[in-house]
């Protein structure tokens, strides 16, 4: 695969004047020692006010230092408000004059990389309902739970920026519900779901066709044509290779190491840098396909073994039971709000 189609946690293509500054900004606001926030990234000052770039890794101690030394457990709902439209230039004017919200997420589909390189956004539609799943694009490990605080809230914010009034979220986490639940439920609302099998957020549809208050078309192009300059790669590591995986279900370990043009052991090495297994995305992709044809479309257990390619029933349900915790009739129970 072509390189510049991906990057890996340690390559430096993320703007140091975007998400780092705010969490300096941030930190400073709290009072906090600016070199101490710095400690251990391998970011300096005079990045930040560069046109220097990072890495995600960096960004990930950044946040990492920001959480352990800013008192209180609100930093990354904090921070989250204050991301959009933030430094992002292009794609915050691209997203501020959109016609209404469905074409803002079709631009934020389009620019997410430049403004979330951190989280992969997988969009599946029913009848009433736009279902997102949310997985890790480049390897946040125990930073993930920050990482999700923080964009659920920009998500939240932006929206009511866009619409100026804030629509209802369903936010369903994969971890633990936290102490700190009055954070949650002040920032992105009482919708909320902890200790699920993937984290998804999900909304009615009735809202996409709600006008943006600052639309319109000539700014928003303006803007989109300064966006394609941008030449940050659009998926992270582990979501190019989950992508892999969805199209090639036949594909092992072997065969996808070819399609990265790397020897297994070599991608192997790469996996785990990105504290991943070929197994564990495996089982990811599998994952979300089953609750998304079990738990959002209802389908039964004979029609999503079809779809997901499985000629043996049980060996499915086995599976099912493997990734999510709950055998495919409990999962059809679980529906979404």
């Amino acid at each position: 695969m072509d390189k510049l189609s991906f990057f890996s946690i340690d390559d430096k293509v993320i703007p140091a004047h975007q998400l780092a500054a705010s969490l300096l900004d941030f930190s400073r606001s709290r009072q906090v020692n600016k070199h101490k926030v710095l400690r251990g990234t391998g970011i300096f000052n005079e990045d930040v006010i560069s046109e220097r770039k990072l890495s995600a890794r960096q960004l990930l101690q950044l946040m990492n230092n920001a959480r352990s030394l800013t008192p209180g457990n609100d930093c990354a709902f904090l921070l989250g408000k204050r991301l959009f439209p933030g430094t992002y230039g292009a794609v915050s004017n691209a997203l501020t004059h959109s016609r209404n919200l469905a074409d803002a997420f079709r631009i934020l589909a389009q620019v997410r990389s430049q403004i979330c390189p951190f989280l992969t956004v997988n969009r599946y539609s029913t009848e009433n309902s736009q279902y997102w799943v949310i997985t890790d694009a480049v390897g946040c490990e125990e930073q993930f739970q920050f990482v999700a605080e923080l964009y659920c809230t920009a998500l939240v914010s932006a929206v009511k920026l866009l619409l100026g009034q804030r629509i209802p979220f369903q936010f369903n986490f994969p971890f633990a519900r936290p102490k700190y639940i009055q954070e949650y439920e002040v920032h992105l609302g009482h919708r909320l779901a902890f200790s699920q099998p993937v984290m998804s957020i999900s909304f009615d549809k009735k809202w996409l066709s709600t006008r943006c208050v600052n639309h319109s078309d000539s700014l928003k192009w303006y803007a989109l044509r300064q966006c394609r300059h941008v030449t940050m790669p659009k998926l992270g590591f582990l979501e190019a290779i989950r992508t892999v995986i969805s199209q090639h279900h036949q594909y092992g370990l072997q065969k996808v190491a070819e399609h990265f043009a790397m020897s297994t052991s070599s991608f192997k090495r790469k996996l785990k840098q990105h504290g991943y297994s070929f197994q564990q995305l495996q089982d990811e992709v599998g994952k979300q396909q089953a609750i998304y044809l079990l738990q959002v479309q209802q389908l039964t257990n004979e029609e999503s073994a079809s779809m997901m390619q499985f000629s043996d029933i049980p060996n499915f349900r086995r599976s099912v039971k493997r990734w999510t915790g709950l055998t495919p009739s409990q999962l059809r129970l679980t529906t979404q709000s």
